[in-house]
């Protein structure tokens, strides 16, 4: 990029040095490549040097610190030994400190982050990272007390997962970092950051709205920074696409860019250099993979071997769903989307939500049966750590402020009228798992209407489940609202940022039309709660089919049943104690459904 005027030389130079401040894994290769994270900054009472200084950093080995103490956290599984509060007993000299974060375990694991660096500090650590608690990301924040201006090594946050992906790797043998500012450190260098690029616009979208390349499609672009001691000039960028079956659909290269020392470009619309936008025919359910890979050659067209390759690709996954929208990338390990990271606001006395915006021009196709969220207790307030019973509301606003964009003056959360809500109740203990809040009924969408579901708290010591996808770039691009989130009556555009979309999901179906129309019938359920079988009663006469599924989505039952007097005794004693939708459909096309809880 060229920029014309001092102030902006500096602007952008500060910009790009904070840019290159990174916590990156080195070695083994199944850890490298870069993680969310925060640093102890003096600017916040740390007296740990300043990331922001270019060359600025440590790279060394991993060693958990060990203060004897004996047990395992009844939170998180770690041991108490590592959570460092005590007098260490093992040898720190020259490698970076692993230390978890208080996430409510015993007084002995209970000690300010920087008490926890100050004590690493003494046992010889060059550096220290610490591993967030399970329901909380990477914002270390100020030091605490008066302990952070002693601590003069560096200081990092880790969340939670990606800590024990560390942890894990530390048990095969030693786990290498680079922790700081990689600024001029190396001749060849190019660099790739998440927040910006261009990349799909949901993390899950329905195949219902995705039937040819017309429906489904995005921009694809990438900055590319050098942060070596040498200019570049002969550049590539890279994008490809696979598909759910690991084949290529989508593979587009630009290159002959030239990036001057502390500087970068960008490959997007508009710009010298572009891609062409992803788009396919047809969109099997699955998931599929973008990646961006930046790389340089010589007059020679050699390839440069790159000094600091861990930054030089990232990838981020979209799925194709049957039936869920999402901002969040998928969970692999459930199919639902990915809730690793919880939130709440720092101060609120009544009311949070989680919301996520749906809009399409082919909105008709779809009706929102219910919505996916995660949640879990914090630890601050004595006796409220289990979900057990706790409430939670989930509702279906039809937003109709009338706006272009964020930049419209007419941009407002001011006209949400509600066409749908239901309350949840947790039938167990069901902290950081995705669970599913149904509608009472389906609702039908309308063509290019805004729609903001949300899911609603009214317990300040509740967090929801959040996502670490990236969508800074799309929203300077598009302009459109992704996942606000409410506190306090107070909508927010961004949430948390727009690199933690919540993790919220609305799950959709085909509409059940008849005259085009949605038809009800309404059903009773008794007894309920229930404990080996339930009645159901409604107007209606024959065969019905039923459909039975659990918190999470999954069909539990399926079977087709006889009316008899307008009733018919289910068999649930086969199910585990639990809250479970019933849906039936008659012969004549008519659709209900209910909760029922199995004892």
């Amino acid at each position: 990029m060229k920029y014309f005027y001092s102030l902006f030389i500096l602007l952008s130079s500060i910009q790009f040095v904070k840019g290159q401040v990174v916590c990156s894994g080195v070695s083994p290769a199944s850890i490298a490549g870069n993680y969310a994270f925060s640093w102890g900054t003096p600017a916040n009472t740390w007296g740990s040097p300043d990331f922001n200084i270019p060359g600025t950093y440590v790279q060394d080995t991993l060693m958990l610190v060990d203060d004897g103490s004996i047990g395992n956290s009844i939170i998180s599984g770690v041991p108490l030994a590592n959570y460092g509060c005590g007098t260490l007993i093992n040898n720190l000299s020259g490698k970076i400190a692993v230390v978890y974060r208080y996430d409510g375990g015993t007084a002995s694991t209970i000690c300010y982050m920087s008490e926890k660096a100050l004590i690493a500090q003494n046992a010889g650590a060059i550096a220290v990272l610490i591993v967030n608690r399970p329901s909380a990301g990477a914002d270390i924040g100020t030091g605490g007390l008066t302990v952070a201006p002693s601590v003069t090594i560096p200081v990092v946050l880790l969340n939670f997962n990606d800590g024990e992906i560390l942890r894990a790797e530390m048990q095969n043998g030693p786990v290498t970092m680079f922790l700081g500012n990689k600024t001029g450190l190396f001749a060849n260098d190019l660099a790739l950051r998440t927040e910006a690029a261009l990349i799909p616009k949901k993390g899950f979208f329905p195949t219902l709205l995705a039937q040819n390349e017309t429906e489904f499609n995005f921009d694809l672009g990438a900055r590319i920074y050098n942060p070596g001691n040498l200019p570049q000039g002969n550049i590539s960028l890279r994008a490809t696409v696979t598909n759910p079956a690991g084949n290529l659909v989508y593979d587009n290269s630009v290159s002959a860019m030239y990036i001057d020392i502390n500087d970068s470009i960008d490959v997007a619309p508009g710009e010298n250099f572009t891609l062409a936008d992803f788009s396919l025919s047809t969109y099997p359910v699955g998931t599929y993979t973008l990646t961006y890979t930046a790389s340089m050659m010589d007059l020679n067209m050699t390839n440069i071997v790159d000094e600091y390759a861990s930054d030089n690709s990232i990838s981020y996954s979209f799925t194709i769903s049957d039936s869920i929208y999402s901002a969040a990338k998928v969970d692999t390990a459930n199919g639902l989307p990915n809730a690793k990271i919880f939130y709440r606001p720092s101060t609120n006395n009544q009311t949070y939500s989680i919301c996520s915006v749906i809009s399409d021009p082919n909105a008709s196709r779809l009706a929102v049966e219910g919505l996916y969220f995660a949640a879990v207790k914090g630890t601050a307030v004595p006796g409220d750590s289990l979900l057990t019973g706790e409430e939670i509301s989930v509702y279906l606003y039809k937003w109709e402020d009338v706006f272009v964009d964020l930049n419209d003056p007419s941009f407002g959360f001011g006209t949400l009228t509600e066409v749908a809500q239901a309350y949840y109740y947790y039938p167990s203990e069901l902290g950081y798992e995705t669970v599913f809040a149904p509608f009472n009924e389906p609702i039908v969408l309308t063509d290019n209407d805004r729609y903001l579901a949300c899911v609603q708290t009214v317990n300040t010591n509740v967090y929801f489940g959040h996502d670490n996808t990236n969508y800074t770039w799309n929203t300077d691009y598009y302009l459109q609202p992704i996942c606000p989130n409410e506190n306090d009556g107070a909508y927010y555009t961004n949430g948390f940022g727009l690199d933690i979309p919540n993790a919220l999901g609305i799950k959709v179906m085909e509409p059940v039309t008849s005259a085009n129309e949605l038809t009800n019938v309404k059903i009773l359920a008794y007894p309920n709660p229930a404990m080996n079988s339930v009645t159901i009663a409604l107007k209606a006469s024959g065969k019905i089919a039923l459909t039975v599924t659990d918190i999470s989505g999954k069909i539990v039952l399926n079977s087709t049943e006889l009316l008899l007097n307008e009733k018919a005794e289910i068999d649930i004693s086969t199910l585990e104690s639990g809250v479970y939708l019933l849906k039936i459909r008659t012969n004549d096309g008519q659709t209900s459904q209910i909760n029922v809880v199995k004892n």
